[in-house]
């Protein structure tokens, strides 16, 4: 199931259309904090198995997301698939700008007209990029999402009900279990 309500909006269209609510509007980060971003990317290598065309969106993509606080050493393979699809997707491009997206073929009925594969590949090709891309926030909407989640503290922690970080909690008592779970579990809110 996806997510509730409409998409979020970048920044720089909620900047253009006014501040309606009370709520805070994320910036970008600045020149400055990209710079140094740049000089810690050294510090996150790409795997050894990325070449070519893939390692080339590496370069360009990895230093902006480490900028953002988006990518990490862990994140290195998922971002390497990414990067390694995306330089796939490229190459359909290319072949479908010199070859076309139709071809014709003579059966016994007559001439039919069939897509070309290079055209289903680079389909296919996108949807995983679409989706990979909503995870590392390499759209506005899901940036934006992912921005707000941090100013406001989240912490991500889906099971324990809390948004705030453990130590604030030190010491008080738990929330009583929800309609038949056992206390800090998520099965009560699955009834």
């Amino acid at each position: 199931m996806g997510r509730r309500g409409p998409k979020p909006e970048p920044a720089s269209v909620k900047l253009a259309k006014g501040k309606s609510g009370r709520r805070p509007i994320g910036v970008d980060p600045s020149a400055e904090e990209q710079a140094k971003a740049v000089a810690a990317a050294g510090s996150i290598k790409p795997p050894s198995w990325l070449k070519t065309d893939g390692l080339v969106v590496w370069n360009r993509l990895a230093p902006r997301l480490i900028a953002q606080k988006l990518l990490f050493q862990i994140d290195a393979e998922t971002f390497a698939r990414y990067c390694k699809n995306f330089g796939r997707w490229l190459k359909m491009q290319k072949r479908l700008d010199t070859m076309g997206e139709i071809y014709e073929i003579e059966t016994a009925s007559g001439k039919v007209r069939r897509a070309d594969p290079a055209f289903l590949i680079g389909d296919r090709l996108e949807r995983q990029l679409v989706s990979a891309e909503a995870v590392f926030g390499l759209n506005p909407a899901e940036r934006q999402r992912l921005f707000a989640a941090r100013a406001a503290g989240s912490t991500g922690d889906l099971f324990s009900g809390s948004t705030t970080p453990a130590k604030e909690n030190e010491g008080k008592p738990k929330d009583p279990a929800p309609s038949g779970g056992t206390p800090g579990s998520a099965v009560g809110f699955l009834q």
